[in-house]
């Protein structure tokens, strides 16, 4: 759709399906739409997909297999991240903590823009930016 309000509410309706029945939600490939949604252009969409895998991936760990988390995946939801609420800036970052970058290089793009993060007023944002950066240091060999 082109409403991003139809596509942001569809994210959540794929979590809630998927709590009501998961093998209807991965039949249907509602999965592999959700991860599409990932990289859509509005950052309320990009958020709530990725609060709707969060949460089925909470149940169900086999569904990450479903779902490809690539660098550029990645680096649409940085983007998102800059625009987004402080509720979708904290899911986004713990899921970029499930992340683990190709190389270093990789490493310190993101950790040159998380960092920002840390001087966020909302103390809950800073704190799932500190998780990403402390696992990403472990990373970087310098």
């Amino acid at each position: 759709d082109e409403d991003p309000y139809v596509r942001k509410t569809a994210a959540v309706c794929v979590a809630k399906l998927h709590d009501i029945s998961s093998a209807r939600v991965e039949d249907q490939g509602f999965l592999e739409t959700l991860g599409e949604l990932l990289c859509d252009s509005n950052p309320m969409v990009v958020a709530n997909a990725v609060a709707a895998l969060s949460e089925i991936l909470d149940t169900n760990p086999n569904a990450a297999k479903q779902v490809n988390i690539d660098t550029p995946t990645v680096n649409k939801l940085l983007t998102a991240l800059n625009e987004c609420t402080e509720w979708g800036q904290i899911f986004i970052l713990d899921s970029l903590n499930n992340y683990t970058p190709r190389d270093e290089k990789e490493c310190i793009s993101i950790c040159e823009r998380i960092t920002p993060r840390l001087a966020h007023a909302n103390a809950a944002v800073v704190l799932s930016a500190v998780k990403v950066l402390m696992k990403l240091m472990d990373q970087i060999a310098n």
